[in-house]
Order: structure tokens, then C-alpha cells, then sequence
């Protein structure tokens, strides 16, 4: 019988330890008579020791400590450790499906890896920006980054892991798993690539532009150990290093971004405060079939709102619509897009340029979040 591992470094992270065995129960379950789970615990908190865990499917490892290694030391000791053939490096507050270790199984064949597709913020993680297909691409790994969002979505054969990432371990957490990938791409390991959605990564809301900081940091540390290290040519180290510094391009704009859409959320809760909204507003001038551009956060508040408020959202429109489900329907813009009364822009970039857009598609007023947050206040203060 296969044997595989789940290894789940474990950082002042007791909350996550019920969750994490009834998934990897569920797994056990569910590939019943063809793997044998078992879970490792690796705590890398010598302040707080882990409990003894016990599971219904599963045999639990816990492996104590008496120094934090960081999240890559703590991998690295898991899969030393370990005793499964097949190794799954999971994060503890990340989630996978129960047919997650089966549907793996079946995927990895005659290759070094698996690797599924994900969910990320609900949503699926691939899109026609970020293609499945370059998910394990050297040349995308080199030139455009990490695209696999974590570990969580690879089942490894443990005789596959790079020699390499075992023996040099990076002291700043965030970016270990790009440097295992590039290693073992380098070493001309195979990946294949499986197409059912079986991990969700979740994002913590805490501490996020200090976490945006350090992984900076981290992906400037796996450039300097692929430079030190002398397995890449001086051509992929340059086209590193420009990866790295396009992604800290990538960073600023999206701090910009950010601090767009805190600007329309503040505006909007004060309109709410007294009593007003952007539905009140389109009521108001006549407007009750409507479409949203733009499956984003201020997209889905605003759906909520419209919806609660009598309004018929008819449909959203999004570049990515293949992709995306949701309680109304997505269409694509190079469709046919049906009538509306008007059309609400939910992006705060390149709005002027998706409004040229939409008025070649349709002869409605086409508004953004932010011209509606400032009509309806302007109709507040009337009264």
C-alpha cells in the first residue's frame, strides 16, 4: 500500500490542529485501501509544546522542538522524519478536500509531482492571466514567479525533493517553496498537472503589508541562494533578479490599488451611516436593472447591497467569466451583453478604459462605485 505524508509546520497554531486531522481524516477515508496517511506535526514553537493528538483514520507524529527553524527548517525535519513515499507540505490553515490524496495519487503517475488547482479568496486561483498551464513551467518560475500559491497543491515523491533545499534552509519565511520548485526544475523534475480543484488557500487578514514586506525579503534570499549556488546559468540569474524586481513593482501598484478601494469603503460606510446608498440613488433617477463590471470585492458588496435593496443585478461582466460562478451569471465582454438600465464599474483602475469598452457594447450610463458613493452623498446633502 502507498504510504504518503502530510507534514504541517505548526506555529503558536493549536486552533488549526482539530481542523487539519478531520481533513487529513476525510483524505484517509476517502483513499481507503490504497494509501496509508500519516500526519506530522512539526512544532516550530519551543514556547508552546503541542498536545498528544489522537485521530480516527490517520497516525499522528508530533515532533516537538527546542528552536524555531522557521517554516522552511520545519519542512525540511518533517520530511527527514517521515516515512511515506509521497510527502504533502501543507500549511496549518490551509484546506484540502477529502478525495485531495486519491485524485493526487492518480495525477502524479510516472512523475515527480502533482500539482492541483486551487482556490484563492474563494475564487479560482488560474485564470487567462495566470494560465493553469504555467503552473509548473520553468521558464514561468524564472521569469514571472511563484505560480503555485503553496505547497498545499503539490503531492512530492520524497525522492524527488532537491537535495539542494534540504541542506541549505532559508532564514526568512515566504518564498521556500519557489526556491523547491526552481531546484527541482533545474534537476529536470516532471510535474503533472491536475486539473480538479482540490485546495483552497485562505489569506490571514492580519499584519498584511509586513507580510508583503517580508516576502519581498524572502524572494530576495532565494535569488541570492540560486546565485550561490551554481546549478543556474548567469542568463537565469538575471532573469531572476528582473522577476524580482518586477514584483516589487507589482507590490507598490497594488498598495496604490489598495488604498483606492479603502477610500471608497470609507466613503460608502459614511453614506450607509446616514441612511443613504448607491441603490436609493439608481432607484432614484429610474435606474432598476443593472450590471456589474467586475467580480471584485466592491463588486460582491455592491451586488449584496443592490440585491437586498429590491434592485435586479442582471449579471456581471468579467474577462475571467469561464472561470467564475456566482449567484448571478458572468458574462465575458467580447460577448453580447443583454440590456440594462446601467452598467457600475467595481475596479478602481483603468476605469476610463473599460467605459470606452462598454459604450461600444452597450447605450447606457456607465458609472463607477466611486461617481455613485459621490452622486448619492450629493443627493443626501439636497435633502
Amino acid at each position: 500500500m502507498i504510504k504518503v505524508s502530510v507534514i504541517v509546520p505548526v506555529y503558536h497554531g493549536r486552533k488549526y490542529i482539530e481542523s487539519v486531522i478531520r481533513q487529513v481524516d476525510a483524505c484517509q477515508a476517502h483513499a481507503a485501501g490504497r494509501a496509508k496517511i500519516e500526519l506530522l506535526l512539526v512544532n516550530d514553537a519551543p514556547d508552546e509544546p503541542l498536545p498528544e493528538c489522537q485521530a480516527r483514520e490517520v497516525d499522528i507524529i508530533v515532533l516537538q522542538t527546542s528552536e524555531n527553524r522557521g517554516i522552511h527548517g520545519a519542512r525540511a525535519e518533517g520530511i527527514r522524519r517521515c516515512s511515506g513515499d509521497y510527502i504533502l507540505l501543507l500549511d496549518q490553515d490551509d484546506r484540502i478536500l477529502p478525495e485531495y490524496v486519491h485524485s493526487q495519487l492518480t495525477a502524479i503517475r510516472g512523475y515527480d509531482a502533482a500539482v492541483c488547482m486551487a482556490l484563492h479568496e474563494g475564487k479560482p486561483l488560474y485564470n487567462r492571466t495566470l494560465p493553469f498551464e504555467a503552473a509548473a513551467s520553468r521558464e514561468y518560475m524564472l521569469r514571472k514567479g511563484n505560480a503555485i500559491i503553496s505547497p498545499g497543491q503539490v503531492l512530492l515523491r520524497k525522492d524527488a525533493v532537491a537535495a539542494f533545499w534540504m541542506e541549505h534552509r532559508m532564514q526568512l519565511n515566504g518564498a521556500d517553496d519557489w526556491l523547491l520548485w526552481l531546484c527541482m526544475l533545474q534537476e529536470g523534475r516532471s510535474f503533472s498537472l491536475n486539473k480538479n480543484i482540490l485546495f483552497e488557500h485562505v489569506v490571514e487578514r492580519d499584519n498584511t503589508s509586513m507580510r508583503q514586506l517580508q516576502m519581498q525579503r524572502s524572494e530576495w534570499e532565494v535569488y541570492r541562494m540560486i546565485q550561490k549556488s551554481g546549478m543556474f546559468s548567469d542568463a537565469d540569474v538575471a532573469a531572476l533578479q528582473k522577476t524580482i524586481e518586477n514584483l516589487m513593482e507589482m507590490r507598490i501598484e497594488l498598495l496604490g490599488k489598495f488604498q483606492r478601494i479603502c477610500a471608497v469603503y470609507d466613503a460608502w460606510i459614511s453614506l450607509k451611516n446616514r441612511n443613504l446608498s448607491i441603490a436609493k440613488y439608481l432607484k432614484e433617477k429610474g435606474y432598476h436593472t443593472v450590471a456589474v463590471y467586475g467580480v471584485t470585492q466592491l463588486g460582491k458588496r455592491l451586488l449584496e447591497e443592490l440585491m437586498q435593496e429590491g434592485m435586479d443585478v442582471s449579471y456581471f461582466i468579467d474577462r475571467n467569466a469561464g472561470f467564475l460562478d456566482g449567484p448571478v451569471k458572468v458574462c465575458a465582454p467580447e460577448e453580447r451583453l443583454p440590456a440594462v438600465d446601467a452598467v457600475v464599474i467595481s475596479l478602481v483602475q483603468q476605469e476610463e478604459t473599460i467605459r470606452e469598452m462598454l459604450h461600444t457594447k452597450l447605450t447606457v450610463p456607465i458609472f463607477t462605485v466611486s461617481e455613485l458613493v459621490g452622486q448619492a452623498e450629493s443627493i443626501g446633502g439636497a435633502k
